[in-house]
């Protein structure tokens, strides 16, 4: 059972890194306005999502069994909990080990995730800007009962 978490540890390790990977080629087309590469980026992330949440399952159900047999252990229970009461030895070490590689790869793909959102929203408030340019718009020095005035430059007279 031990060995059998340390594999889905060490596994979600391998697809945390993955998306750090695929989130930093993100991030680069993101930065080059390379919105195709972002399309094409976006079947792999679905795909590894879809990984960590199958193996984050496996996960909790192996901590499931392992709190079945242990009366120590409830669903709050933290990792220190848990590494408790592995037995004493070379799996304790490995589990310790895995899981702080895991807290650091889980923290960069989140910090990856985070920048990458911050560039996406740069990017639409960049595209509503241009649209609203070439579309006349303007927000007018006064506010009415609505909120912000908002006026439009009739550009193209559509009378047939």
């Amino acid at each position: 059972m031990w060995q059998d978490f340390a594999n889905t540890l060490n596994e979600l390790n391998k697809a945390y890194k993955a998306l750090i990977e695929l989130g930093k080629k993100k991030r680069n087309a993101l930065v080059m306005v390379d919105m195709k590469t972002v399309e094409n980026l976006l079947p792999q992330e679905e795909k590894i999502t879809a990984d960590i949440a199958q193996l984050e399952k496996k996960r909790q159900d192996i901590l499931l069994q392992v709190a079945a047999h242990s009366e120590k252990l409830r669903p709050e229970s933290k990792m220190e909990d848990i590494l408790g009461i592995v037995p004493a030895g070379k799996m304790q070490e490995v589990l310790r080990m895995l899981y702080a590689m895991l807290q650091n790869t889980v923290k960069e793909a989140q910090e990856i995730s985070e920048g990458n959102a911050l560039l996406i929203r740069a990017a639409m408030n960049a595209v509503t800007f241009h649209l609203n340019r070439i579309g006349g718009a303007a927000v007018e020095p006064a506010y009415s009962r609505g909120g912000e005035v908002v006026t439009h430059r009739k550009n193209f007279d559509c009378n047939a």
